[in-house]
C-alpha cells in the first residue's frame, strides 16, 4: 500500500511542475512580445538618429571641420576590445560556452584585449585554467539596469574598435552566437539621399557641430549595445521558453508512465488481496474439515471405550 501512496503523490509531484512549466511558458511568450515591440522601437529609434546624424554631417562638411577632430579620441585609437557577454543564470543551454569559445579564438586571431561580462564566463575561465589576461564585469541581473549600463561604456570610451559576442536569436529553436562593433559608425548617405537632405540642411544646430559628432559617436554605441541587449534578452527568453516547453512534454511522458505504474501496483496490490483471502477461505475450510474430522473420531473412540448394555 506504500508503494501505492508513493506513486499517487510523485504524480502530483508531476503536475504540480507540469502546472509550473505551463505559467512560465506563457510568461514566457508575454515576454517575447514585448522584447520584440522593444526591439522594434530600438531600431526605428536608430533610424531617427541616423537621419539626424546625416544631416550634421553634411552641415559639418559645409563648415570645413575635420570630422576625425570632432569624433572622440576613440575614432583615432588601435586599441581593440573583444567582449564576451554571459549570464549569470545557468538556464540558457550551450550558448555561453560557445560564445566563450569565440571570445578566446577571435582575441587571440585578431590580438585584442579580453572582457568577460557574467558569472557563467567568467566561471568557464577559471575552470579551464585560463592564465592570459582578461578583465570581468559582474551585473547585479542578467539584464543590466541604466547605470551598469553606463559603467560598461565608459570602459570602452579608450578603444577604438568593441566587438562584443551575445546570444542571438535566430529561432524559437535556435540561437547562435553573434557580434557587432559597437563602434561602428553610421554609414554615409548616398548621392539620392543627399538631394532630398539639402532641404533639411538650413537648420541652427545648438550646440555646436563639433560637441554634436562626439554626442552621436557616444550615442550610437549606447544604442547598439541596447540592441545587444534587447537580441539577447530575445534569445535567452527564446530558449527559456523551449526549455520550459520540452519540461512540460516530458513531464506530460513521466505522468502516462506514473498512471501505468500506479495501475500495475494497485493490479498487483488486488491480486495480493484476493489470494490472501482464497488462502484464508482455504485454511478456513481446512480448519473446519480437520475439526470434523477430529470430533467424528472422538466420537468413535468414546463408543468403543463405553461399557456394552445386557
Amino acid at each position: 500500500m506504500s508503494q501505492i501512496s508513493d506513486i499517487k503523490e510523485q504524480i502530483n509531484d508531476l503536475i504540480t511542475f507540469k502546472h509550473i512549466s505551463a505559467a512560465f511558458t506563457e510568461a514566457a511568450a508575454v515576454k517575447l512580445k514585448n522584447i520584440r515591440s522593444a526591439f522594434e522601437r530600438n531600431d526605428h529609434f536608430f533610424e531617427e538618429i541616423t537621419h539626424i546624424y546625416h544631416l550634421v554631417e553634411i552641415n559639418v562638411r559645409q563648415a570645413n571641420i575635420n570630422m576625425n577632430a570632432a569624433s572622440p579620441s576613440s575614432s583615432t585609437s588601435t586599441r581593440k576590445l573583444s567582449v564576451a557577454f554571459t549570464s549569470n543564470q545557468r538556464f540558457f543551454g550551450s550558448i555561453n560556452n560557445e560564445i566563450m569559445n569565440y571570445l578566446l579564438q577571435n582575441s587571440k586571431r585578431y590580438q585584442t584585449e579580453r572582457f568577460v561580462i557574467g558569472t557563467t564566463g567568467i566561471n568557464y575561465l577559471r575552470a579551464i585554467n585560463f592564465k592570459e589576461k582578461f578583465n570581468t564585469l559582474q551585473f547585479a541581473q542578467d539584464t543590466p539596469d541604466q547605470k551598469e549600463i553606463e559603467e560598461f561604456l565608459n570602459i570602452t570610451v579608450n578603444f577604438g574598435q568593441v566587438t562584443i559576442y551575445y546570444p542571438r536569436f535566430v529561432s524559437f529553436l535556435k540561437q547562435e552566437v553573434g557580434s557587432v562593433d559597437l563602434t561602428r559608425k553610421i554609414p554615409p548617405v548616398g548621392e539620392k539621399e543627399k538631394e532630398k537632405l539639402k532641404e533639411e540642411i538650413n537648420l541652427i544646430f545648438e550646440p555646436e557641430l563639433s560637441i554634436m559628432i562626439k554626442f552621436f559617436d557616444t550615442e550610437v554605441r549606447s544604442i547598439l549595445f541596447k540592441r545587444v541587449l534587447l537580441e539577447t534578452n530575445l534569445a535567452r527568453t527564446a530558449a527559456r521558453l523551449l526549455s520550459m516547453s520540452q519540461a512540460e512534454e516530458r513531464t506530460d511522458y513521466e505522468i502516462k508512465a506514473k498512471k501505468s505504474e500506479l495501475k500495475k501496483a494497485i493490479r498487483s496490490h488486488t491480486n495480493t488481496k484476493l489470494l490472501d483471502t482464497f488462502s484464508g477461505i482455504k485454511k478456513w475450510k481446512h480448519s473446519i474439515s480437520t475439526r470434523r474430522t477430529l470430533a467424528e473420531m472422538k466420537n468413535k473412540v468414546f463408543f468403543l471405550e463405553s461399557p456394552q448394555t445386557i
